[in-house]
């Protein structure tokens, strides 16, 4: 049994994309060999301690591979990864049949939808990509935010899928697929005495009402509704560095 699982958002929580990097903030991701993700070198520090005294677990919305490309430098590779927003639990980065054969039963009404969309997303013209990831949910990828929420507003009437969409992402996700259930899932297989979790999206908003104690951005609160005993970021200094610094002190002062 663990005493605090950490269950964290990866993308703008713990990690940012190139676009935002400042000179001395270390990469943690490449991509056939060009510079995608980084932390800062305070954020790694923090990390390393957080992990010492609770353990990580990423629940991610990235596909098996996208996740795989994650180096945390000076940080073991946790144990447990959550991808494909909850449908996949890896091992030591191996897949967990059974867990993968549940969210395959727990999607499988929706496997039918899915397919239909694709040749509707084949006619969209704001649509530059789009696939069944990991063959859980449905995903596409526009030029800009503007373009991805026209997408949605096309489309949010002529699927039985929820869209959610994040910055120029346009996800199709089945119901039964949430980090929310992932986490519960994950809570009854761990049996922790504390979760902790941290987000930053729409798509964070049931894995956080789910946890104990839940770490989000302001432009997001207002969204969820329920929510107790949270901690709102209030846009100073960086989001991973206010989430991490917040864990460890609670942390260390529960354990007194």
């Amino acid at each position: 049994m663990d005493k605090f699982l950490f269950a964290s958002d990866l993308d703008n929580t713990l990690i940012f994309s190139y676009k935002h990097r400042k000179d001395n903030d270390v990469c943690v991701e490449y991509l056939d060999g060009t510079e995608q993700s980084f932390m800062t070198p305070l954020g790694i520090e923090l990390l390393s301690a957080v992990t010492r005294h609770s353990r990580l677990v990423p629940i991610t919305s990235r596909s098996i591979a996208q996740y795989q490309r994650i180096r945390l430098p000076g940080i073991p590779a946790p144990e447990y990864a959550l991808t494909t927003n909850g449908a996949i639990l890896l091992k030591k980065g191996k897949i967990d049949r059974k867990w993968q054969e549940e969210s395959f039963c727990m999607i499988a009404p929706w496997m039918e939808e899915m397919e239909r969309m694709l040749p509707v997303l084949a006619s969209v013209k704001e649509v530059l990509r789009y696939r069944i990831i990991d063959e859980m949910y449905l995903f596409a990828i526009c030029d800009d935010a503007s373009k991805a929420q026209k997408v949605k507003t096309m489309l949010e009437h002529e699927t039985t899928l929820p869209i959610e969409i994040t910055g120029r992402k346009v996800y199709f996700f089945p119901p039964s697929l949430s980090k929310g259930m992932a986490l519960k899932r994950l809570r009854q297989l761990l049996l922790p005495d504390t979760v902790i979790a941290a987000g930053d999206s729409p798509i964070d908003l049931s894995m956080l009402q789910e946890a104990d104690i839940a770490f989000l951005p302001q432009n997001i609160w207002q969204f969820a509704d329920g929510l107790e005993r949270c901690f709102i970021w209030n846009q100073e200094n960086e989001f991973s560095e206010f989430v991490l610094e917040t864990i460890l002190s609670k942390i260390i002062q529960q354990k007194g």
